[in-house]
């Protein structure tokens, strides 16, 4: 059952932050990335950083899946549709759910992000449910969750990130009113060339050991992407391809960790209006 499995996982490998909704970004193209993409600006900053929805110039919507370690039932679906408002304010509604139906994390968010100057801006609020259906235990969890985050255009190749979950350190309901953990992100986008990104990323998550994550991404022939990363503790590899067709894209990502094995990641996302923008906000 998914609950032993995780149960297991948890006292195997304390210092791993498993795939639930604290710190685990959604898109294959982030996961690729090492998850390093605090300063990028994209669809999937919907989940990942809310500020770097503000410069999104069409509507979108996608899903993403992603299985980690090869253990059933350990895995993530999430949805999410970006709708601008005008140019350099958009919104957007995600939702998430991990597990199965013996345990599972529920989430649904909405967002708003605007840009002024070099200056983007984001608020997302989070309705976030965890339940248990075992049958020696049955359980509901719920909370609010508010998340901010910024990112500042210092040059015309350097993007500078930070992001906040659980600003207003929220507490689950029910018994003993477990609190949920704040995660801080920082870090920074570096695009030499309009087919190459570097990024870095500095993470703490208050329950857990800081770590560094660093990604890249390059577009070896147009609209088809390669990109890897690395992230330290724990230590993981990523690699990734990419490909944005028209109005659709497709992501898949492939992670690895030393203990528990690989985790693969899919993303498809569709766009309503194309519109001829720099591809750095793809």
């Amino acid at each position: 059952m998914l609950w032993c499995r995780v149960l297991f996982l948890v006292i195997a490998f304390p210092s791993l932050a498993l795939p639930n909704q604290d710190d685990f970004p959604i898109g294959a193209r982030a996961w690729a990335m090492a998850n390093a993409v605090v300063a990028q600006s994209d669809r999937y900053a919907l989940i990942n950083n809310i500020a770097g929805l503000a410069t999104q110039h069409e509507a979108s919507v996608f899903s993403s899946y992603h299985s980690y370690y090869g253990f059933d039932g350990v895995n993530t679906l999430a949805f999410g549709i970006v709708v601008p408002i005008r140019d350099e304010l958009a919104t957007g509604f995600s939702m998430q759910r991990f597990g199965d139906k013996l345990y599972n994390e529920l989430s649904f968010g909405l967002g708003v992000a605007h840009r002024i100057n070099r200056i983007s801006l984001g608020l997302k609020i989070n309705y976030r449910q965890i339940a248990v259906n075992a049958p020696s235990l049955s359980l509901s969890k719920k909370a609010l969750v508010v998340e901010m985050g910024g990112i500042a255009q210092l040059s015309s190749t350097v993007y500078l990130g930070a992001h906040v979950y659980n600003l207003a350190q929220g507490t689950f309901s029910g018994e003993g009113s477990e609190k949920l953990p704040t995660v801080l992100k920082t870090g920074l986008s570096y695009i030499p060339i309009e087919s190459l990104r570097l990024s870095a990323e500095f993470v703490k998550n208050t329950d857990y050991a800081a770590s560094l994550r660093a990604g890249l991404e390059y577009e070896i022939i147009p609209n088809l992407y390669v990109r890897t990363g690395i992230a330290s503790k724990p230590y993981t590899n990523h690699f990734g391809l990419g490909f944005v067709g028209g109005t659709f894209a497709v992501d898949y990502a492939a992670s690895s960790h030393p203990q528990l094995g690989w985790s693969h990641h899919f993303t498809l996302a569709y766009a309503w209006k194309k519109e001829e923008v720099g591809k750095k906000d793809l």
